[in-house]
């Protein structure tokens, strides 16, 4: 569904029943893979096994029916990885974690050497609960200019030169309804994550000239 495009209730139920019926069909193939390794005599308890998505989907959250927005709804996707004999009990990571990671943490979990270079950070040491110095830094971009950065629990979007930046704070505001952007208190964290941007090769936006606004 395109933004502004009206719509009625039982079109909007479709939708997200749609939705709900898509990844009740990614479940089931999930199960179908499992029960053919078992059926071919595997232990799963010997696979690491990934459950994950490249995206999430808004459905109608703040108004919006895509994934171009980096709200959590569209950025943050589920990402479950399962191998008893390496980290047995299971555990949370609460750190901030890209898809990028995978590459250097399925290196490092079937001991094979991570090439260098790489975009790329092991999440071995998070999943085997190790106290490790971690830089709880993630990126996310989406074509030549729509770039977030978050560092802990404070989340920067720009979108291009001539629109609005967007800071969240999701510990004071898990639902990203408030645009923290213009705020004093954030002035120190705004200005290094503008640097981090250009870090990123984006230039970075002179907020005289940016226009700036709440988010609802």
């Amino acid at each position: 569904m395109r933004p502004g495009l009206d719509v009625t209730e039982r079109e909007i139920q479709r939708a997200v029943a749609a939705y709900y019926g898509m990844i009740e069909t990614i479940d089931d193939n999930y199960r179908k893979v499992l029960d053919a390794l078992q059926y071919a005599g595997q232990d799963l308890d010997d696979w690491i096994i990934v459950y994950t998505s490249d995206h999430g989907e808004m459905l109608g959250e703040h108004g919006i029916w895509e994934k171009f927005k980096f709200f959590e709804g569209s950025v943050r996707v589920p990402l479950i990885i399962r191998w008893p004999k390496g980290f047995p009990g299971g555990r949370i990571v609460r750190e901030n974690v890209n898809l990028c990671d995978l590459f250097a943490t399925l290196c490092d979990l079937a001991q094979i050497p991570v090439p260098q270079g790489l975009d790329s950070r092991s999440m071995a040491p998070l999943l085997k609960g190790q106290a490790v110095c971690w830089d709880n830094e993630t990126v996310s971009q989406m074509g030549r200019t729509n770039v977030m950065i978050k560092r802990d629990q404070l989340k920067y979007q720009y979108y291009g030169p001539g629109m609005p930046e967007v800071l969240f704070d999701l510990e004071r505001d898990p639902d990203e309804k408030i645009n923290f952007i213009d705020d004093p208190e954030y002035a120190g964290a705004l200005e290094r994550l503008r640097v981090r941007l250009g870090e990123l090769g984006h230039a970075v936006p002179d907020p005289a000239a940016s226009p700036q606004g709440s988010t609802g």
